[in-house]
């Protein structure tokens, strides 16, 4: 599973970030969906919950949220239909959680 490291040391400067997606419907027509930042941890080795957004812009509104483990790897988890049913269980992340890795951060 693609794993994703951030610097806990820089804040968040936007709370809300748009990034274009293929669309909930079956022709995958390009759409906006935006993320909004909920919970970023302030200590970056701490396990638990290490970020949370919430994601809207296709049918309904999602959560993807980072998860540091005790081990300290980082672990991505949504709440769409195609994380929980394909792809937790196959390794494969979903458009959401690649939405917000092809973003990066932004200083």
């Amino acid at each position: 599973m693609k794993q994703l490291e951030f610097d806990f040391d820089k804040p968040i400067q936007e709370e809300t970030i748009s990034v274009t997606l293929p669309g909930p419907t079956r022709k995958r027509t390009a759409t906006p969906y935006f993320y909004r930042v909920t919970y970023f941890s302030p200590d970056s080795q701490e396990a638990g919950c290490a970020m949370a957004c919430e994601v809207c812009g296709g049918r309904m509104v999602y959560q993807v949220a980072l998860e540091r483990q005790e081990n300290g790897t980082l672990r991505w988890h949504c709440t769409c239909a195609d994380w929980i049913y394909r792809g937790e269980m196959q390794g494969r992340l979903c458009k959401h959680v690649k939405g917000l890795l092809a973003l990066g951060r932004r200083d």
